[in-house]
């Protein structure tokens, strides 16, 4: 669905669901990011049938976007993009029509700006340390809005920073139910399992994230280095190939090409 051929050289990814006044997902949304001091400086996307957006491709920087869909008044706003930032939680936009009352979908009978400044203020405590204070918040904004199953990614990290394994799993894996191919809540499961020494269960979660997001460089640097693990020299060299090939700007890029070096003939 991207319209510029450099999306696959990304660096940051931003995500969003896109919804109307009555609360359900919009399809075809259009999702246009714009950084004139990136390259290439404009970038576009569609949303999925669950009004769903990953846009990937992004440099780091300041970047302003707008959603627009046919019938709808346009939604603007602006977010800092982070080299390899994939754990963002989405954008809720919702797309005006005409006043009204919100009567299904998702976030049916949801304040969305009290939701929204609520997930703030999650955010704002796991950034500061405060994890409890994240879980709670990020707990209480599940039980708001049980129709965005994507809080638990961040719920998740939250889990893994207060080294609760079995609560990030819990947290990933209902993600997972809802949405199979969430290549973020793949990966950071596949790092859980990988630490706990389930290095099969792991090489299969990277497979997974990497399947999802073809263009990703991390699941694929990781099967590589698991590869090298368990001494299968072949299967490592050709992930790192991989890693090059589909990201070549990367910094996993850079740290491929040297394993690469390294390898003996």
């Amino acid at each position: 669905m991207l319209t510029a051929t450099a999306a696959v050289a990304q660096s940051g990814i931003v995500s969003a669901i896109i919804y109307d006044d009555r609360g359900e997902p919009l399809k075809g949304a259009t999702l246009l990011a714009e950084n004139p001091e990136a390259f290439p400086p404009t970038l576009t996307t569609t949303s999925d049938d669950r009004g769903r957006v990953n846009l990937i491709g992004l440099r780091s920087g300041q970047w302003g976007f707008t959603v627009e869909y046919p019938g709808f008044q346009p939604s603007r706003f602006a977010l800092p993009v982070r080299q390899n930032d994939r754990n963002r939680r989405p954008v809720l936009v919702r797309l005006e029509r005409i006043p009204s009352i919100v009567l299904g979908g998702p976030l049916a009978g949801v304040d969305v700006e009290d939701l929204q400044a609520d997930l703030t203020a999650a955010d704002e405590a796991l950034a500061a340390g405060n994890v409890d204070s994240a879980i709670a918040r990020y707990r209480a904004a599940l039980e708001r809005a049980p129709g965005l199953p994507v809080i638990n990614l961040q719920l998740g990290e939250a889990y893994r920073q207060k080294d609760d394994a079995a609560g990030a799993i819990a947290a990933f894996e209902a993600l997972l139910a809802s949405e199979p191919t969430h290549a973020a809540a793949l990966y950071q499961l596949a790092e859980i399992h990988e630490r706990q020494g389930q290095l099969d269960r792991a090489r299969e979660l990277y497979q997974r994230a990497s399947g999802a997001e073809p263009a990703w460089a991390k699941p694929i640097l990781r099967l590589a280095l698991l590869a090298r693990t368990q001494g299968d020299a072949r299967g490592a060299e050709a992930q790192l190939k991989r890693v090059m090939l589909v990201d070549p700007q990367s910094p996993e890029a850079v740290q491929a090409e040297a394993l690469l070096a390294d390898t003996p003939r």
